[in-house]
């Protein structure tokens, strides 16, 4: 053997045994306590709990989960359900993409349905302003469609009655057999009283014959669930993921007691039930809200003495209205994206992804195949159809589950125990709860604690919005007797922003110019950037447009900038070192020659700076924790934007 070879070998060899060793070599055990001193001396002696995020569900969210966060042994297909009611997840029964389509009349809605069908889409849906009234209007609408082969998502909302009249007949017409028909025709009648503000003032009236006409849709459509629990009533008012799940079930409980009067069985009601959800942008939270809503329904069956598997809930989830933005709406695309991802892998039956254009009321083609395609990725190219329970096992989801689950359920017991969610309803106390709730959350995102990316964070300046009105769908199909409620209406985090910007637009329009503010650059560009970009960034927020100076270096330069802008107000833009160098200087100049002037500064200034700045002639600060809508309007107001100007 050469000399050269002998080494190759020789290396080989030692190669060799080094990987042998390593087969036998482990990492030492690290503890969570280990892990807590470790991160504790990084955070220089504070305490972890620094680390913790507080929810609008008022869970505390962990650093760090462990196996000691995840107790239960559940499984996929079996009772309580946590984990989906099919042992195989979607692999034997896929979800039912039903994106409801709509159009300028009945015949173009047949058209736009069957076009969705060849591309994806595998349930008939139309938007509830489709819904027929005649029966020349029910042919147009279901022409050439296979009903008895297709299934069906509808959402009748107040118009069940004369809906199944007019399909009964319709399907005698045409010779279609309405016991083939399969899918979801349901509504939810305590969530048409909400929306309305009003409830009857005989409930029980309209239950026994609402009950009445379900049984008798049992009859003719055995396949047809019938009863939808319909929670984005409250969602898109603002509810926590709590209180979804109390009033869920709270509203369940309230039809199953209803539906007993009336003569159907537990087993009957309950396999007619649908529960639909909203999805917001709080990705995991949402996987643990459906996890846990399956898990209490199926606990349900304990106090009513029945088997657990009459109560395998069966589920619609919807992208989220509250998250929904008027501007920079493909960022839309983005969020439904998540949204939808989230629903997936939370074990859903049925999906809608509502268009990047929603906000503005009738959606086009493209973004309607925009959102169905989102769901076609999913389950063609995510492989998370692979999985039974792609989220089982993550210790974060399921201690989250467990913690919602726990919250859930003693907030379901505190409505029953308080009357039951029609005796909540009437006294408000429901809606008030979800207000606060809303209330947090939205001062959350005008503070910018919580990003709406396009909104109030990296808006586009350039962006100019469509009108923003919305559609009605809401309908009642009767004349009796109702005591008015305070409704819940839907809600949107980014509805504040977006009434600046359109004040900005209206503005632009009747002037020929945005609203235009100064920004006096400090010395270089990296002394004044971070900040310029900062302020450049909030302005947008409110459709304010900006003349920055170059890096000035005297109070001279920065007087001839005022001069020559002539605008009402300018914001100091640079360090805090540039301030005490040339900035007293600077604001002194021109509050002496331009007193009218507003002056901010960027960025907190506090103890003798503050006092100094403020004594040179600012007006005030702008800095990060500055509630972003309140200044945007003050900011308005002061460069002449009229508040009657809205769009």
């Amino acid at each position: 053997m050469e000399k050269a070879d002998f080494m190759l070998y020789g290396k080989k060899k030692a190669i060799t045994m080094e990987l042998k060793n390593v087969k036998h070599l482990s990492f030492p055990e690290a503890s969570f306590q280990k892990w807590k001193e470790a991160i504790e001396e990084s955070l220089k002696g504070k305490s972890i709990d620094r680390l913790q995020t507080l929810t609008s569900e008022e869970i505390a969210l962990q650093p760090l989960y462990t196996a000691e966060n995840s107790t239960r042994e559940e499984w996929p297909g079996l009772y309580p359900y946590t984990r989906g009611i099919s042992a195989t997840g979607y692999r034997e029964q896929e979800w039912l993409v039903c994106q409801p389509v709509s159009g300028t009349n009945r015949g173009e809605a047949n058209r736009r349905i069957q076009e969705a069908l060849k591309r994806g889409q595998n349930a008939i849906s139309f938007s509830a302003d489709m819904l027929p009234g005649s029966i020349e209007e029910a042919s147009e609408l279901f022409n050439n469609l296979l009903l008895a082969e297709i299934p069906v998502f509808l959402d009748v909302s107040g118009k069940q009655n004369q809906f199944f009249s007019l399909l009964y007949e319709y399907c005698k017409q045409s010779s279609i057999d309405e016991a083939g028909i399969s899918g979801v025709m349901a509504e939810d009648l305590i969530a048409e009283w909400v929306v309305n503000g009003k409830i009857p003032e005989y409930p029980e009236l309209y239950f026994e014959r609402w009950f009445s006409a379900i049984k008798e849709t049992q009859e003719r459509f055995p396949d047809v669930k019938t009863i939808l629990i319909k929670t984005p009533v409250f969602h898109n008012g603002g509810a926590n993921a709590v209180q979804e799940l109390a009033l869920a079930l709270s509203t369940a409980v309230k039809y199953l007691e209803e539906g007993q009067k009336q003569g159907l069985s537990l087993f009957e009601i309950t396999s007619k039930m649908v529960f639909s959800f909203s999805l917001d942008s709080n990705y995991f939270m949402g996987i643990a809200k459906l996890r846990a809503a399956r898990r209490l329904w199926a606990l349900l069956s304990e106090a009513y003495g029945a088997p657990g598997d009459w109560f395998k809930m069966h589920i619609h989830a919807v992208t989220s209205e509250v998250t929904e933005t008027l501007y920079d709406r493909y960022v839309n695309v983005l969020r439904t994206a998540g949204q939808a991802f989230s629903a997936a892998i939370g074990g859903i039956q049925y999906l809608q992804v509502h268009p990047y254009d929603h906000v503005q009321g009738n959606s086009g083609e493209s973004a309607e195949r925009i959102a169905r395609n989102i769901q076609n990725i999913l389950k063609e190219e995510s492989h998370i159809t692979s999985a039974a329970d792609p989220a089982g096992g993550s210790w974060y989801v399921e201690q989250l589950t467990d913690e919602l689950s726990d919250k859930a359920w003693r907030k379901f017991l505190q409505i029953e125990q308080s009357g039951g969610i029609l005796q909540g309803l009437l006294t408000g106390r429901i809606q008030g709860e979800i207000r606060d709730v809303y209330e947090k959350k939205r001062l959350q995102v005008e503070l910018r604690k919580d990003s709406l990316i396009g909104t109030n964070v990296y808006p586009d300046p350039g962006d100019f919005a469509l009108n923003p009105g919305r559609i009605d769908i809401s309908y009642l199909e009767t004349d009796s007797a109702f005591v008015a409620i305070e409704p819940i209406k839907a809600v949107r985090l980014s509805a504040g922003f977006e009434q600046l910007r359109l004040r900005s637009g209206k503005h632009r329009q009747k002037t020929g110019h945005a609203p235009l503010m100064g920004i006096i650059c400090l010395k270089d560009q990296k002394n004044h950037k971070p900040r310029h970009d900062f302020i450049a960034a909030l302005a947008a927020s409110g459709g304010i447009e900006i003349s920055a100076s170059a890096g000035l270096h005297s109070a001279e330069e920065a007087a001839s900038f005022v001069k020559d802008t002539n605008l009402p107000v300018y914001c100091l833009c640079g360090s805090d070192e540039s301030y005490q160098e040339l900035g007293l200087q600077l604001l002194q100049e021109i509050k002496r020659e331009y007193p009218e002037k507003r002056m901010y500064v960027a960025g907190l200034q506090t103890g003798d700076a503050f006092e100094a700045l403020a004594a040179a002639g600012a007006d005030d600060y702008l800095y990060k924790g500055t509630n972003a809508a309140a200044i945007l309007t003050q900011l308005l107001k002061e460069l002449g934007v009229n508040e009657d100007d809205k769009a």
